[in-house]
């Protein structure tokens, strides 16, 4: 009896060894996924604060935000969402578009969306708030069009 004892435990540890080792490389997995999506949408972000009438940087950021929504933890769709609403363009928002006033704005909640980002990836993060306190994109001007 005791045998089969010993086995029945050593086939269950092994099991359970197995399970525990598959379910890290899964959440690597969908870590480097993840990864990868909102480094592309971050990228498209970026190219569209550099140029804002890149009809392609346009498509890639539409591509992103729709895509973030399919794959982004709820509260990361959440800030994604208010910084769409934010920035888009075809409603009148309390704020002149062009102000220090927006740019604040625009900073802020872009700062909320790029942490909830972090801790989708990284999970909770030390002190994330000090340290992304001024997180802001940056970029090159686009050269003058010609016509």
């Amino acid at each position: 009896m005791t045998p089969i004892i010993i086995a029945v435990m050593g086939l269950f540890g092994s099991l359970l060894t197995y399970y525990f080792t598959k379910k890290r490389e899964l959440e690597a997995e969908q870590r480097k996924l993840k990864q990868e999506y909102y480094k592309s949408f971050i990228k498209a972000l970026s190219d569209v604060a550099i140029d804002n009438f890149d009809d392609d940087a346009q498509k890639r950021l539409s591509e992103g935000f729709n895509s973030l929504i399919v794959i982004s933890a709820p509260k990361v769709v959440q800030r994604l969402m208010e910084y769409h609403n934010f920035v888009r363009t075809d409603r009148g928002g309390e704020i002149e578009r062009d102000s220090n006033q927006w740019a604040e704005k625009h900073d802020e909640i872009l700062r909320s969306l790029i942490k909830e980002i972090r801790k989708d990836i990284y999970g909770a993060e030390k002190e994330v708030d000090a340290m992304l306190s001024e997180v802001h994109l940056v970029g090159k001007k686009p050269k003058p069009r010609t016509k």
